[in-house]
């Protein structure tokens, strides 16, 4: 019989991927689905897949039909989930694989564009390999720009030859690769309005929108999804389990190499404005958040140490002996002992008589030397 599986989102991480494992499998198995019911693991490889499903087999006692895939197929399959198979189709047009037949057939005649002058300085006439080969290589770089850079998409859909980075400034795409925009829309140009709404950043858009609005959902999503192994998560995919932890139990178990939480190590700004925190700005000063990071240097000193280490030089400074008189007088008759037992140790022994040296006095046959003695 099933427990109780209560949406919510669940982040574990681990620098060792066999105890995150042992992890997953420990909650799984302390909290179960029913017993047709699938699990939904999402892993970034097939050969992650194959190895999740033997460490579950060998922390549970058995593995029975789990649904292991990559993080692609789950969202399409939520996609339709969310939206109905109506409104989403079962693949869409520029998946990678139709993509690259589209490609074909275009490229040779947008070969002639001035923007497409280094594409055509690959291909040669009638070379049908190269062509499927330029044609396979470009359709799995556009695959990767709607997991990782649909921002991107937008913008040359709209017409923008622009790049825009994590920070949100926009650059112009180099001269050498202007091809790929005018390439981008050349793909949408030939959809119609149904499957230029079908891309995946579009259709991204439309599944965030229904769960935000609060809509339910045209067919029952998993119960939970398990996001195992992942080295880095791509944004969409992180926003879609986010939104989807309304309705399901989302956890994620990534590898981590530091056993402390990243969110801890700050920056310069927050540093700046943790300290302003403590101390209030000056009359005038303005919000710390608007200035920019090249007018940072005007409200701290650049060469300030960080707090570590001025703690530490505060407490070498304060376990240093004081120089009191009592005490620099017996540090200066230590030096003057020191100083005479060196100078007697320096001091030759006495001679004889002339003919003597220092060596052999102590062997002298002088009468006078050794009454002395």
């Amino acid at each position: 019989m099933s427990s109780s599986i209560e949406p919510g989102f669940i982040a574990l991480h681990g620098n060792r991927t066999e105890v995150l494992m042992d992890t997953v499998a420990a909650w799984l198995r302390q909290h179960p689905l029913a017993p047709l019911e699938q699990e939904t693991i999402l892993v970034q490889s097939n050969g992650m897949a194959e190895w999740v499903k033997m460490s579950l087999a060998r922390a549970t006692g058995v593995c029975a039909a789990p649904a292991v895939s990559l993080p692609a197929r789950v969202m399409w399959r939520s996609y339709r989930q969310i939206l109905g198979n109506a409104a989403v189709p079962a693949s869409s047009a520029l998946d990678e694989a139709p993509l690259t037949w589209r490609l074909m057939r275009l490229l040779p005649g947008l070969l002639d564009a001035p923007a497409f002058a280094p594409v055509a300085g690959y291909l040669r006439a009638d070379d049908d390999t190269r062509l499927w080969q330029l044609a396979a290589r470009i359709a799995d770089l556009f695959d990767q720009y709607q997991v990782y850079r649909p921002d991107w998409l937008e913008l040359w859909a709209a017409g923008h030859d622009r790049l825009r980075s994590a920070a949100g400034v926009d650059a112009a795409v180099p001269p050498d690769q202007a091809w790929q925009p005018a390439l981008w829309r050349r793909l949408l140009d030939e959809l119609d309005e149904v499957a230029r709404a079908a891309i995946r950043p579009r259709l991204h858009r439309r599944v965030l929108a229904a769960l935000d609005e609060g809509r339910p959902p045209a067919a029952p999503l998993p119960r939970r999804i398990v996001l195992f192994g992942m080295t880095h998560v791509p944004l969409p995919t992180l926003e879609l389990l986010a939104a989807l932890s309304r309705h399901s139990q989302v956890m994620l178990a990534v590898p981590n190499p530091c056993r402390f939480h990243w969110a801890d190590i700050i920056d310069g700004r927050e540093w700046l404005r943790s300290a302003r925190r403590r101390q209030p700005d000056k009359p005038g000063a303005g919000a710390l958040a608007a200035l920019p990071l090249e007018q940072m240097h005007l409200h701290a000193h650049p060469l300030q140490p960080p707090p570590g280490a001025a703690r530490r030089a505060t407490s070498c400074a304060s376990s240093t002996p004081s120089t009191t008189p009592s005490r620099r007088a017996r540090a200066s008759r230590c030096r003057a002992s020191t100083s005479s037992t060196t100078r007697r140790r320096r001091t030759p022994p006495p001679r004889c008589c002339a003919r003597c040296t220092p060596a052999s006095a102590t062997s002298c046959r002088c009468a006078s030397i050794r009454r002395a003695r």
